[in-house]
């Protein structure tokens, strides 16, 4: 066994990735037959956490029982006068539920479904804004298998696309969350190549997707590009606040509005248990176990204010280390810090954030000034800068929040199906159990601690935007004429 390890560190975080991904994909298919075949566990909607059967949104179109919950949901409210102020009805709560997205989160959604409405074709509007987005998701695939050699490129595609738990939870639930992964994608190549006006749109951008990904700008504050930052910080600010003005009943008030929906969001979830992917999940989950063992009952709201303490305070620990160690750090791998961080963050992280992931994967897997066939951490191997530890924490964290596990261990729970056949209440059972998603949180913050420990202890090699095989045959070329 021993040798077996030594000799899987020893390649490259790129093969590393890919194998890891491979062989835990096979995994779970292999334990997800068998908790299907002889348990009758929901596999799929154990690995989805979600189940299908999610037509309880009056007017909703369906595509058989399935109804892309987030995405009709947003253009209900959405195309309220007031959507900040619109209250409307889900089975699963015992009180009204109200729109959470910020004005800009509303018009992705927006641009399909108002068409639809308008020509009478919503079923029309519905599969475009899939179509959309299941292109967004395989970007990263799709980019990073463009320079590969041989069969290498139907790896990556299955891999970083077709075997991708988090992209096919985005497109099951019908969320925007998926177009993060094209932007992801772009700010990563940005950050590698040093092209600041583009980072800085890329950070506007995702932040009107979503609002926590305005961390994502203090890369530029690390690097000490003061303008791009002061741009990518007033730009985000001024199109999130600009946003609201498409919807001008009851404007200003309604930022105030949309700001006590967003800070009371999750209340209603409670901490999520294993659908939960935040940084404090794990924390949540033990000092749950043990108030169970200790008093046979868990009551409601335990350890909430200690959750949201440590989600918050792991958000300032990260951004001020980050903002400390400056220009020691690679500005693309300050970004791989963010990304997870700003995803993972907030108290409850629902499993289709996970794309942030895939643009990750992708600049593993293909670095963008690289040869074919290199990742990023080969490029820095190859220019003196070979990190094992950040480069390993990085792959194996990527590869267990692309390809997850259930936990056959664990005894299935009973997940309420509702409002299904013009029915109210609940209308049937199905049994679901956890997988490695409340896992996946703890990963990230300890692959964040060692990569920001990593250059807190020695600084990195300096990146002029040179392709690293540009320098390699100049050097060539001036010992042949020497």
């Amino acid at each position: 066994m021993r040798g077996v390890l030594a000799a899987a560190a020893s390649q490259t975080e790129r093969t590393i990735l890919l194998g890891t991904v491979l062989l835990a994909s096979a995994v779970s298919a292999v334990v997800g037959y068998v908790l299907t075949q002889y348990f009758a566990v929901d596999v799929l909607s154990s690995l989805m956490a979600a189940v299908p059967e999610d037509c309880y949104i009056r007017g909703a179109v369906n595509i058989g029982r399935h109804c892309f919950t987030d995405h009709v949901t947003a253009s209900l409210v959405g195309m309220q006068p007031n959507p900040f102020d619109y209250q409307y009805s889900l089975p699963q709560l015992d009180r009204p539920a109200t729109g959470n997205y910020p004005a800009a989160a509303y018009i992705p959604h927006l641009l399909f479904a108002l068409p639809g409405r308008w020509l009478g074709v919503p079923v029309i509007a519905l599969v475009g804004y899939l179509i959309a987005l299941a292109i967004a998701v395989m970007s990263a695939a799709m980019w990073a298998a463009r320079t590969a050699r041989g069969l290498d490129w139907a790896v990556i595609i299955v891999a970083l696309g077709a075997a991708a738990i988090p992209a096919w939870a985005a497109v099951d639930t019908g969320n925007s969350a998926g177009f993060l992964v094209p932007i992801g994608l772009v700010f990563l190549v940005a950050l590698r190549r040093q092209r600041w006006a583009l980072v800085a749109m890329m950070v506007i951008l995702a932040t009107l997707i979503k609002p926590q990904f305005v961390v994502l700008g203090v890369v530029l504050l690390a690097a000490r590009q003061w303008k791009w930052s002061g741009i990518a910080f007033g730009g985000a600010a001024l199109f999130s606040i600009g946003a609201f003005a498409l919807w001008p009943r009851d404007f200003p008030t309604t930022i105030a509005q949309s700001i006590d929906s967003l800070i009371g969001y999750g209340d209603h979830g409670g901490d999520g248990g294993s659908q939960n992917a935040s940084f404090s999940t794990l924390f949540q989950l033990i000092a749950s176990s043990v108030k169970f063992f200790q008093t046979g009952a868990v009551p409601d709201g335990y350890f909430a204010g200690t959750r949201s303490l440590i989600a918050y305070g792991t958000l300032v620990v990260i951004v001020a280390a980050v903002l400390l160690i400056g220009r020691r750090i690679p500005p693309v791998m300050a970004g791989v810090v963010l990304l997870p961080t700003a995803a993972l963050f907030p108290p409850f992280t629902n499993i289709y954030y996970l794309v942030f992931v895939l643009p990750i994967a992708a600049i593993v897997v293909r670095d963008p000034d690289g040869p074919p066939g290199s990742g990023i951490f080969d490029q820095f191997a190859a220019g003196g800068d070979r990190r094992r530890a950040p480069g390993i924490c990085v792959s194996l964290a990527v590869a267990f929040s692309i390809a997850l596990l259930p936990l056959a261990f664990i005894s299935p729970v009973q997940i309420p199906i509702y409002a299904q056949f013009g029915a109210r209440g609940i209308t049937g059972y199905t049994p679901i159990v956890g997988t490695t998603l409340v896992f996946t949180g703890f990963w990230w913050l300890v692959t964040c601690i060692v990569i920001l420990a990593s250059y807190a202890r020695r600084a990195g090699q300096p990146t002029t935007g040179v392709r690293a095989f540009d320098v390699d045959t100049s050097t060539v070329n001036s010992q042949r004429s020497g």
